[in-house]
């Protein structure tokens, strides 16, 4: 049994942004590709360099994407196409989103869980709060008291005089 301590939403947020990103990313890339090829589907860098050489027989990739009215777009893909981490990415009908396991993977990474040794520990207080809680006056828990030893018990004058918590 695995009880949950705490969740990091802000830097689970921030990872799940990344992978957004990188989607954002490869679509952009998907539309440049489709702007130079006219087709969509992702290509390697040199793949589309040879396209835009081809086109205009020069073998200036830059010039030739110039000449080609291409640039910003050739610039993109040169800049992003290998920075996509593409292992995260699944398609259905042809549009990427990010793994579900790799999602799933990332908000596991980022909850703590009580350690084993105190999970017996954290039941038995779990019982001890529901006995509590069924008291006639909540106030009454300061009734307990520990000793040095850290064992509880009552203090029946205490709880005598509870009319007065």
């Amino acid at each position: 049994m695995k009880v949950q301590v705490s969740f990091n939403q802000i830097a689970y947020e921030v990872n799940v942004n990344s992978l957004q990103m990188n989607i954002t990313k490869l679509i952009k890339c998907l539309d440049n590709i489709e702007f130079i090829t006219g087709n969509r589907s992702l290509q390697t860098l040199a793949e589309i360099e040879k396209f835009i050489c081809d086109k205009t027989t020069f073998k200036n990739v830059l010039l030739s994407a110039t000449l080609l009215e291409v640039a910003d777009e050739y610039k993109y893909l040169e800049a992003n196409l290998s920075t996509i981490n593409h292992e995260v990415i699944d398609y259905k009908d042809n549009i990427p989103f990010t793994k579900e396991s790799v999602l799933n993977q990332i908000k596991e990474s980022h909850i703590i869980y009580l350690k084993d040794e105190f999970i017996k520990d954290y039941e038995l207080l779990n019982k001890s709060a529901e006995i509590l809680n069924k008291l006639s006056k909540p106030t009454l828990v300061n009734c307990l008291k520990s000793d040095y030893t850290g064992r509880y018990s009552v203090n029946l004058l205490q709880l005598n005089n509870s009319n007065y918590l």
